[in-house]
């Protein structure tokens, strides 16, 4: 299920570069603060497109007219809530840093066709290494062509899987191949975070993991706005 929440301001806006926990607020707003705090892996991904007329300061954003929100899930029941809880909130306000935009229109679009395994990121993919301590952001978030990036990313999704589907899949072949790719460093909750964008391929012998990634999202703190894909 993916669906488009389409959000506009009266004027060109100035929001804080790190937006997208005042976007985590209005996925609060739906399901309530205690509900959303207790269920930590979140079974959805968002990305945010905001024009490209806008322009990127070292705290802020400038001229901001509108939002657009991606949301996708593989839960039909989650979705249907998100979706409903979002309708329910059409016409009214939510605050981005100082900045007001209205909610204007909320739509289900279609899935594409994840099953030949060909992405593109619409937001930053964020893979970390398993059993990090206090390494460095460039030892802690691998990205393609760095040591131990695929078994981390396996294990990523992996870890995910169990939490939200509730079962273990059968991994048998897996890789990762990329057609570009590109470094970012994000702004996230007072510190930053290392991710990447890029358009790439996953092989798997079990449809089953292509087919979450695609819903669910690639990587970790996909409930934070990284790791929405697209079908390539």
């Amino acid at each position: 299920m993916r669906f488009l929440v389409k959000m506009e301001s009266q004027r060109g806006e100035q929001i804080p570069i790190d937006y997208r926990r005042r976007l985590i607020s209005l996925m609060k707003r739906v399901f309530g603060v205690r509900e959303f705090l207790e269920n930590p892996v979140r079974p959805y991904t968002f990305a945010v497109y905001l024009g490209k007329d806008v322009v990127f300061e070292e705290e802020t954003i400038s001229g901001v007219k509108f939002i657009n929100l991606r949301i996708s899930t593989g839960d039909p029941v989650y979705g249907l809530r998100l979706y409903n809880g979002l309708s329910s909130l059409k016409g009214k306000t939510h605050k981005v840093g100082d900045a007001e935009f209205v909610i204007k229109e909320i739509k289900l679009e279609r899935e594409g066709d994840w099953s030949k395994g060909s992405f593109k990121s619409l937001s930053p993919v964020v893979v970390e290494k398993p059993g990090f301590s206090q390494d460095s952001q460039r030892v802690r978030y691998p990205i393609p062509m760095e040591e131990g990036f695929e078994d981390a990313l396996l294990e990523n999704i992996l870890r995910r899987f169990r939490v939200i589907k509730g079962y273990e899949p059968e991994i048998g072949e897996f890789s990762f191949s990329f057609k570009y790719f590109k470094e970012e460093f994000i702004k996230h909750y007072g510190g930053h975070i290392r991710a990447f964008l890029g358009r790439f391929s996953i092989k798997t012998s079990n449809p089953e993991i292509l087919r979450f990634v695609y819903q669910y999202g690639l990587g970790l703190r996909t409930g934070q706005g990284f790791g929405y894909l697209e079908v390539d």
